[in-house]
């Protein structure tokens, strides 16, 4: 990471962040990939420790992260497309890890659902695919999982 980048961590939608990690979901999800605005933003958002990565101040990538019965799922990972293939994506995927790493017990699943074009990514960082390709707001995915 550049010594201009910086990661903000927050949970739920009170930060005075939250408004930026809207705006890059939203060119992203929505206006990028056309998925409907009312799918991207769901009741997960309250819980969700949500990531921003900051480029000298200004948003440049978020994702997030919530517990779930079956672990963490990690998701919403989305870099606004002037700071694409500068490590943002892979700073995000670092630093939820981390975070998660150090909450969780031993053993725990850490999963998320990949756009099948972004799969050796997370293969890269440990994550392996568990089942087959499937469909998710029209846009094939497949399961990934690693244990803390």
């Amino acid at each position: 990471m550049s010594d201009t980048l910086s990661i903000v961590i927050f949970q739920g939608t009170d930060s005075d962040w939250w408004p930026a990690v809207m705006q890059i979901r939203k060119e992203v999800f929505v206006d990028e990939q056309e998925i409907d605005i009312s799918l991207e933003f769901d009741e997960l958002e309250p819980k969700a420790f949500h990531l921003l990565v900051l480029d000298d101040g200004h948003p440049a990538g978020v994702c997030r992260f919530f517990q779930t019965e079956e672990g963490y799922k990690l998701g919403r990972f989305a870099v606004s497309k002037p700071y694409r293939g500068q490590g943002i994506g892979n700073a995000l995927l670092q630093a939820s890890l981390s975070e998660i790493e150090d909450i969780a017990e031993e053993g725990t699943r850490m999963y998320l659902h990949s756009q099948t074009y972004a799969t050796a990514f997370y293969e890269d960082e440990g994550f392996t695919v568990k089942g087959d390709e499937f469909m998710e707001d029209g846009i094939p995915h497949v399961l990934m999982e690693q244990f803390v």
